[in-house]
């Protein structure tokens, strides 16, 4: 590998390379988090009483899922199902729902740590603490086991681990369905040796094919959010989401060729969100399922990119925490 292309490519080991004590403090990190998290009242956040329904209801769904036909079986995160239903015998609604808590937190925190070189230690620390990030070991429970069952795979070497994990996270959250069938498109085109210009305007139109068609979709194959967002379950845009992600691809588009092939996944994520932003309910759940891999890659900018970035995320950072702060109980707790 050339060092220009090692210059550019995140997946590169050596960036990765770091000393046994920066792991072992990566370890510790991961754990005071994990238990610190876990640690919460089961009962005093946003949506914690249905996810301690879960043990109990989770059999009564499969059977309904499994007796509807395959489709709705599989896109109905059945593996979320088997896990809390197979906990269930063993351990209490509230243990199994802390015992989630635990091990997606520390998983997530740990591997991002291990896998980034230390130089970038206090930015990945806001990475991890940006509230996109971290509502999903708070509330969104579900999402965080998925996000760190597919960060496992993400960071192993092997293609064949890389992939059993993607489907073991799509069978945990449904965002993970179109993110893993989109990692499959990229590979697919890369494989084509297409141009950046043509891949762009592909992943452009794949968005907006699932912006229009997704809820109708997802209706149509008996995915539980197509029921749910159609009825009128919809996440408020405020168009800054839009306006801060749009800035950060421009920076992604000024790194020049060899990174934007090395980062093509990532470029597909960031194009999926903002050309669906308008169109589809759920685009930002499916975004923030990787928003820490597009945040991840912009290690990787130019120094003077780099730099612009960092102010603009730390800017972004503390409005997005100042929102929270003015909303009752962080708009996470429950009064």
């Amino acid at each position: 590998m050339s060092s220009n292309i090692k210059k550019y490519n995140f997946y590169d080991r050596s960036f990765r390379k770091n000393p046994e004590s920066y792991k072992l403090l990566s370890f510790f990190i991961a754990l005071f988090f994990c238990v610190f998290l876990a640690a919460l009242p089961v009962d005093g956040l946003v949506d914690r009483a249905s996810y301690l329904l879960y043990p109990e209801s989770s059999p009564i769904l499969l059977v309904k899922n499994i007796s509807s036909g395959v489709l709705p079986l599989l896109v109905n995160e059945p593996l979320w199902l088997v896990i809390n239903s197979l906990l269930s015998f063993v351990i209490s609604p509230e243990n199994i729902m802390r015992a989630i808590i635990a091990f997606s937190t520390f998983t997530t925190f740990y591997l991002v740590l291990k896998n980034t070189n230390r130089k970038y230690f206090y930015m990945v620390m806001l990475f991890l603490l940006l509230p996109l990030v971290l509502k999903n070991n708070l509330i969104h429970l579900r999402q965080g086991f998925g996000v760190a069952i597919f960060l496992i795979g993400w960071f192993s070497a092997s293609n064949k681990v890389k992939y059993f994990f993607y489907v073991c996270a799509a069978l945990i959250h449904s965002s993970f369905i179109i993110i893993s069938l989109g990692l499959l498109g990229v590979g697919f085109l890369m494989h084509l040796k297409l141009s950046h210009g043509i891949r762009s305007i592909l992943y452009v139109l794949v968005g907006v094919v699932v912006g229009v068609m997704g809820l109708y979709l997802a209706q149509f194959i008996g995915a539980r959010q197509g029921a749910e967002y159609s009825n009128g379950a919809s996440q408020s845009a405020s168009g800054l989401g839009f306006i801060y992600w749009s800035f950060v691809f421009m920076l992604f588009v000024m790194q020049g060729k060899v990174f934007l092939r090395y980062n093509t996944q990532i470029i597909f994520f960031l194009i999926l969100y903002l050309s669906t932003y308008f169109l589809l309910p759920v685009t930002a759940r499916i975004f923030e399922s990787v928003v820490l891999l597009v945040l991840l890659a912009s290690l990787r900018f130019k120094v003077k990119y780099k730099r612009i970035f960092q102010l603009v995320f730390c800017l972004y950072f503390f409005l997005l925490w100042s929102l929270h702060l003015r909303q009752e109980g962080l708009g996470w707790f429950v009064s």
